[in-house]
């Protein structure tokens, strides 16, 4: 329905009337139906949802991107003036997966909307306007400073970077009472740069999809799981190919195992074998500190301890931003009050100086905390750490539980950042050995500066049985 013209001047009681009758109008109207679109049941849950941020996600084949597409165009057409931000990190991808579906559906134009390509904008008769839009890091987000949404979509979530996502969010407010605040609407496959932000506000915090919770600012969070049965309308040759993929793969695209994903970089860690609780660690084991530097970004410093099989025990962190150097060195000394570390190994670019100022490694020093550079080949320190995430003769833990191997490196409880970052860390999308450095790697990094120095170091004293018996039977942490 067309508005009047020059409705905009109409007395305030006048339009706010008009307002009412379209929306009453667009209420009733079967938009789905104009549009040929018969949602699944997984996505009519999705366009039932209230909650202000939700998730549809999993498997690969659910029918997110369309189930976006139509919740959109639905508001678009529901809530007069509403302006809704649609993104993905690159117009490429936007051209592959919304505009693809827009351009199937003919734009939209079968309830009145129309399109302009030179903005990559669908607006409709009634005011409202969707916008398609990039943003692959901060600086493309914050060309949308100025912009006021009431509903963000994110096609694709996970690929975008947290911190992009998170100043879009800031993006959502409404100036006027008549336009209500709808909120965020994503979709996505496991994998990619924001997993482990993704799976800890959506997967693990509502249990899979079981709950709605409620996060800090009062904002309901739901995640409604999909997975490839889910869609009858797949073709069976799609459907056979996502199933001879890889394994690893296959758990993640056809079964929507958000545990593993496709581009993971540390597809060996296995939770319920790595991680253990906090235990007494022996007096004649080793122990040695591996510190990667950061202020602006995450510092952190781990401690881990080697027993006389080599295995490495990781079981106490430091992790914070925003703290200068001395404080840093003093938070280490302040941790490490009562034991003796070997050697602490730190981030080389902690000797590098900037103008007269002294540099990180000169502050550790003044405050009394020596250091050396660690050896920083990322591929052959990647490698090792794999070397030591793999399995060995089995522990007294793990022995007790009837194993016969376990991996050579556990993780306590105490290094909550380590266990949360490192198993959802992806691969660089070009450097084959690497990791993404953009995603939250600094754990990653302390732990690879760790196990290169521990593993070329001397071979610690062997280990009475006493020492032994200190390592809890039974104790690795469960998910």
């Amino acid at each position: 329905m067309l508005l009047p013209e020059g409705w905009e001047s109409w007395p305030d009681e006048a339009k706010e009337k008009l307002r009412d009758t379209l929306q009453a109008a667009t209420i009733r109207a079967d938009v789905f139906g104009a549009l040929e679109y018969r949602p699944t049941e997984r996505q009519q849950a999705f366009h039932a949802a209230t909650e202000f941020d939700v998730l549809y996600g999993g498997a690969a084949g659910g029918g997110k991107t369309r189930a976006l597409l139509m919740d959109d165009i639905r508001d678009a057409i529901t809530y007069p003036g509403i302006r809704i931000g649609a993104f993905r990190r690159s117009y490429p991808e936007l051209e592959e997966s919304l505009l693809a579906e827009l351009a199937q559906i003919s734009y939209a134009d079968a309830v009145g909307a129309r399109w302009r390509g030179d903005a990559h904008e669908l607006r409709f008769p009634n005011g409202s306007l969707i916008m398609y839009r990039y943003a692959e890091n901060v600086n493309d987000a914050t060309r949308r400073q100025g912009g006021q949404y009431q509903k963000l979509t994110f096609d694709e979530v996970t690929l975008t970077a947290p911190d992009v996502v998170g100043f879009l969010k800031s993006r959502i407010r409404s100036g006027r009472k008549d336009i209500p605040v709808i909120g965020i609407r994503s979709g996505s496959n496991p994998g990619g740069i924001g997993h482990g932000d993704v799976k800890k506000r959506y997967i693990d915090a509502t249990d899979y999809g079981e709950k709605v919770i409620t996060d800090k600012r009062g904002r309901t969070v739901r995640f409604i799981p999909s997975k490839l049965s889910d869609n009858p309308y797949l073709n069976p040759e799609y459907m056979a190919d996502l199933a001879d993929l890889p394994d690893e793969m296959r758990r993640a695209f056809v079964d929507g195992n958000w545990d593993v994903f496709a581009g993971q970089f540390f597809a060996e860690f296995d939770r319920d074998l790595h991680a253990v609780v906090p235990f007494e660690i022996a007096p004649e084991w080793k122990r040695y500190a591996g510190i990667d530097y950061g202020y602006a970004a995450p510092w952190c410093t781990l401690w881990a301890a080697v027993d006389s099989d080599k295995r490495i025990w990781v079981y106490r962190e430091l992790y914070e931003k925003g703290l200068v150097e001395t404080d840093q060195a003093l938070a280490i000394k302040a941790a490490e009050t009562g034991e003796h570390v070997a050697r602490r190994f730190a981030d080389p670019s902690m000797w590098s100086k900037t103008g007269s100022a002294p540099s990180p490694a000169e502050a550790y020093g003044t405050a009394g905390v020596r250091i050396e550079k660690a050896v920083n080949d990322r591929a052959p320190g990647w490698s090792r750490l794999r070397g030591y995430l793999a399995n060995g003769p089995a522990c007294p833990i793990h022995r007790q539980q009837g194993l016969q191997l376990c991996p050579k490196l556990h993780i306590t409880a105490g290094c909550p950042n380590l266990l949360r970052t490192l198993p959802v860390l992806p691969y660089d999308k070009t450097k084959t050995e690497d990791l993404d450095t953009h995603a939250e790697d600094h754990a990653a990094d302390a732990l690879r500066y760790l196990v290169m120095g521990t593993s070329g170091a001397s071979r610690p004293a062997r280990v009475s049985s006493a020492a032994r018996a200190r390592i809890p039977i039974g104790t690795a942490a469960r998910r």
